[in-house]
């Protein structure tokens, strides 16, 4: 498996990674009605993939106000590999390459206990809004800068 930077063309694949996550499933769908990572998006933000013969996953880390993990998704053919454990160690390399001290997460329900086991340290709570109807963890990962 390597990871390695996403480019343009990734956004086929990508996007059927989110589309069939089964993480979103229930009542979670509405949040993905309609929603797509943009090959713009692709380029403009630091986004990543997982991939040995196919794409396993990737992640967004987007550096606006405040550096924060944008997208984390596993396929669910390549759930329990390690893979989101390897993606999210990439991402917390790259943040610490840039100089971050801390990163934020949103994080959908269901991943809360995958963010702990990270080290993420949860700080509070992202209220529903739009396609969002649940309320959503907010975490904070600490990063040591690399020097």
């Amino acid at each position: 498996m390597i990871i390695r930077r996403a480019v343009a063309d990734d956004h086929t694949a990508i996007n059927a990674i989110v589309q069939t996550s089964s993480a979103y499933d229930g009542p979670y769908r509405p949040m993905l009605d309609g929603y797509e990572v943009t090959a713009a998006q692709i380029v403009a933000e630091e986004t990543w993939v997982a991939e040995d013969d196919a794409m396993l996953g990737f992640y967004s880390l987007v550096f606006h106000t405040q550096p924060e993990l944008d997208l984390l998704f596993v396929s669910d053919a390549a759930q329990g590999r390690g893979v989101g454990r390897l993606l999210f160690e990439h991402m917390r390399a790259r943040a610490a390459s840039r100089g971050v001290t801390a990163v934020k997460i949103i994080s959908h329900p269901p991943a809360r206990d995958f963010y702990r086991r990270m080290g993420a340290i949860e700080v509070g709570l992202a209220y529903p809004t739009g396609a969002v109807s649940w309320a959503r963890p907010i975490f904070s990962l600490p990063v040591s800068p690399s020097g």
